[in-house]
């Protein structure tokens, strides 16, 4: 059996890499493509696809894995890992050919500047914040040619305004702007931006003009870039599988062509003053599998793209998420995100080639759902009606869906999970507060679906980290949360529900976040996602009371999300690869 997993992980990653190489479409002449680096992600939610930047003078590549930024030849070569960041790297962008920005997420400051040359990095502006100048509210900001202007888009009380900023990080103009996004410069010091036209993105130039209509008509999806003599424009568009691809416009005449035919999405150019643009394609599998909980062999329990498992109370059944994560389109058109809710029958012929049944199939992200104690009710994350929340339904389909939670858009609101009695659903969400990470919980009868309490945070006394995700104990009066104590470095703890100091189970250093947690009926041990000496992140098992957490999954791929059965045997997880592949075209 194992070897019959290996042959699959290592067939199944021959046939991504085939399937990842560029194919040519009829008609098309492809420009000539050489390959620079991948970056590699560390972990599966909470994870967006890794930034990207080729130097002005067109000899290095910066790019982006979790907090780390990396600058490698575009040549080839050892990358150079520059001072690690606390928070994600969401973008970045070279000011000069020795300079880099990088927008950090989940931190005090957001806009940090990098010095290749010594490895150091200081606050943009120095993190100025004044009523001129607020650092922190700046998004998407692009560095002009001659590195002596920035532009960023900044959500003031009065809609979307476009700033543009000196060098020195003084204001220079502010004006609004219609629903502008992807703001980039111009060789001659003029401002485009992609805008919302009759609900499509399309491009305006300047930020305030009507948007260009293109030959074809291609929805456009940024980042956008200029070549340097300034007739080309690059940017990314959807094909018919909902995928996006690299497509140049000819300033002059409006004129689009495609230019790349990969299997996933395809985008995100920056050009560098000898004509050389970057792009990264992406790349993201998963499926979901499972393993006997003492140690053994993994079970592929789904071929498709599949993650966050979740047990049926009495029924042979495992359900997840799964979908064709478009990371580019899904954010372009939030909340239309391509994740579904769907279920499998582990006593059925394995690996499934596709959901027993399908829970939510809408235009919204629908994922990790939970069944009450009873099998009644389906509590579950969704965004539909622009929102993050926890939504209820009836397992026979019998009623409408219905909001039960408003922490609202943004919130990032986690996986539900019901108590034994069937009384309450606990859940993570983001604190409006301060927008940290917290559990709550919110009273709901398994057998009516009505809501008999309000949503209430569970206080963690003198705890100052994040509580990411937690899953009931059976006493239903303590809950284990997986905590997030600081960059790099994980907890497992035990907290009263009424409120209270917490206990630490056990401690470890790991840079994959939001990899959930799983506890045993028994509620003696905890599941959690850990690294491995191999390499990869595995699935380990730890006393509730305190001691050394053993190893529980082998093979070589990385696993998350773990959820144990109801009869204790097994633990289930998520398997997932997921990648950036950063090439250049000239």
């Amino acid at each position: 059996m194992r070897a019959v997993v290996l042959i699959a992980v290592v067939v199944g990653a021959l046939v991504a890499m085939l399937l990842s190489r560029p194919s040519p479409a009829p008609g098309l002449e492809m420009p000539r493509l050489t390959y620079v680096t991948t970056a590699h992600q560390l972990g599966v939610v909470g994870y967006r696809d890794p930034a990207g930047a080729i130097s002005p003078d067109g000899t290095r590549v910066a790019y982006s894995e979790g907090r780390n930024v990396r600058v490698v030849p575009v040549s080839g070569g050892a990358p150079q890992t520059l001072a690690a960041g606390e928070g994600q790297i969401r973008n970045l962008t070279w000011a000069t050919a020795g300079s880099l920005i990088a927008e950090e997420t989940g931190t005090s400051t957001r806009w940090w500047e990098y010095s290749p040359s010594t490895g150091e990095r200081r606050p943009l502006w120095d993190g100025r914040s004044s009523q001129e100048v607020k650092t922190n509210d700046f998004r998407q900001i692009a560095w002009s040619t001659d590195g002596k202007s920035a532009a960023a888009i900044v959500n003031s009380k009065d809609g979307p305004e476009l700033w543009q900023i000196s060098e020195a990080g003084m204001v220079v103009s502010r004006k609004p702007a219609s629903r502008p996004s992807w703001v980039a410069w111009t060789p001659s010091g003029d401002l485009a931006c992609l805008s919302n036209e009759g609900g499509r993105p399309r491009l305006s130039m300047p930020c305030d003009a009507p948007a260009l209509k293109t030959e074809p008509d291609i929805d456009i999806v940024g980042p956008i870039a200029f070549s340097p003599d300034g007739k080309q424009i690059y940017c990314a568009s959807p094909n018919r599988s909902g995928m996006v691809e690299l497509w140049t416009i000819e300033r002059a005449t409006l004129r689009a062509r495609r230019l790349t035919a990969f299997s996933r999405d395809a985008y995100a150019p920056s050009v560098a003053a000898d004509g050389t643009t970057l792009f990264k394609v992406q790349t993201y599998r998963t499926f979901v599998a499972d393993a006997p909980a003492g140690g053994g062999l993994t079970r592929q329990l789904s071929s498709f793209q599949a993650e966050t498992p979740s047990w049926h109370p009495t029924k042979p059944l495992v359900s997840f998420t799964y979908g064709t994560w478009r990371r580019v389109m899904d954010d372009a058109k939030y909340p239309d995100i391509a994740q579904e809710i769907g279920v499998l029958d582990v006593g059925a012929t394995l690996p499934a080639v596709k959901p027993s049944e399908v829970i939510a199939h809408s235009d919204s992200e629908d994922q990790a759902m939970a069944w009450s104690p009873n099998g009644k009710w389906i509590a579950f994350h969704s965004h539909r009606e622009m929102s993050d929340d926890v939504w209820l339904r009836p397992a026979d389909g019998t009623a409408a869906d219905k909001r039960i939670t408003f922490l609202g858009r943004g919130a990032e609101v986690g996986w539900p999970r019901w108590s034994r009695d069937g009384r309450t659903v606990l859940l993570d969400g983001a604190r409006k507060g301060d927008g940290r990470s917290v559990i709550y919980v919110i009273g709901v009868d398994e057998n009516t679906g009505q809501v008999t309490s309000d949503l209430c945070e569970v206080r963690a006394e003198g705890f100052e980290g994040e509580l990411t995700h937690a899953e009931w104990l059976p006493s239903g009066t303590t809950v284990v949360a997986l905590a997030k104590e600081g960059p790099g470095r994980q907890a497992i703890l035990t907290l009263p529900v009424a409120g209270g100091r917490p206990s630490v189970v056990h401690r470890w250093q790991s840079e994959h976040d939001f990899s959930g947690l799983g506890v045993s009926p028994d509620g003696r041990s905890v599941a959690f996602t850990a690294p491995a000496p191999d390499g990869y992140f595995q699935i380990y098992r730890v006393p509730v009371g305190g001691g050394p957490a053993v190893q529980v999954t082998l093979d070589p791929s990385n696993k998350s999300q773990p959820s144990w059965s109801p009869d204790g045997s097994r633990i289930a997880f998520t398997v997932w690869s997921y990648e950036a592949a950063f090439w250049t075209l000239k």
